[in-house]
């Protein structure tokens, strides 16, 4: 709270908002930051929901091997269902522990970014229920994408309206950024691999790699020309 207050008045000091307008603000996003969590964590327990279940799913324990052999592929868009919630995640959290404060137009990004990692999921539902239907597999990469772009817009924002923390320095605004963004090139990308099937659509991701190394490359050549220049 000490740090806070610190953070408060270096911020009222350099005369771009009140100390009524921080203290609210910072209100907002400990309340946006909630709501967030219970989100994300309540995507979390709808990705176990789809694990097969008996009084669901109809079958008896004396059937419950062949039910779990023939649902594999059912575990693997499952998995990457929710390696990339937790992804999504782990990137809010990084964006609000360098906040101090949010705004209604932030909070509507947010909650929009959510919003379509709500839609994503419904749509991997479908997908196993549907044998990966191609319609299926596109709405789960336009809506991942969406969520991404949802992220970048909303770090923007916070940047261009000072809701940051007056401790983070540019080059942590940028690795932010860089950290925000392969999941939405890669989204982009995998949307034509639904066309051969959601084996392949799946295995797409694996691009992850090869952008996360790209994007790590222009960050340290970003950083040696930064160097440079001083």
């Amino acid at each position: 709270m000490r740090l806070f207050r610190k953070t408060i008045e270096s911020v009222v000091q350099a005369g771009d908002y009140s100390e009524a307008q921080l203290e609210r603000g910072f209100t907002q996003l400990g309340r946006l930051g909630t709501i967030i969590d219970v989100l994300y964590a309540l995507m979390i327990f709808r990705v176990f929901l789809m694990l097969p279940r008996p009084e669901v799913d109809n079958f008896g324990a004396d059937e419950l091997v062949d039910v779990l052999k023939a649902s594999y592929m059912n575990y693997l868009a499952m998995f990457v269902g929710l390696v990339l919630i937790l992804i999504y995640w782990g990137q809010s959290n990084l964006m609000f522990g360098n906040m101090i404060r949010t705004d209604g137009k932030h909070s509507v990004l947010s909650l929009l970014q959510a919003f379509c990692l709500m839609i994503y999921l419904y749509f991997v539902r479908l997908d196993v229920q549907f044998d990966g239907a191609v319609i299926t597999l596109q709405v789960e990469s336009v809506s991942l994408a969406l969520a991404g772009f949802f992220s970048i817009a909303s770090w923007y924002y916070a940047i261009k309206n000072n809701m940051l923390s007056p401790a983070i320095e540019l080059e942590e605004k940028q690795n932010v950024y860089l950290k925000l963004m392969p999941e939405p090139i890669v989204s982009v990308l995998s949307f034509p691999f639904a066309y051969f099937g959601p084996d392949i659509w799946t295995i797409s991701w694996l691009m992850l790699i090869p952008v996360g190394m790209i994007l790590k490359r222009f960050r340290t050549k970003l950083v040696k020309e930064e160097v440079t220049n001083q």
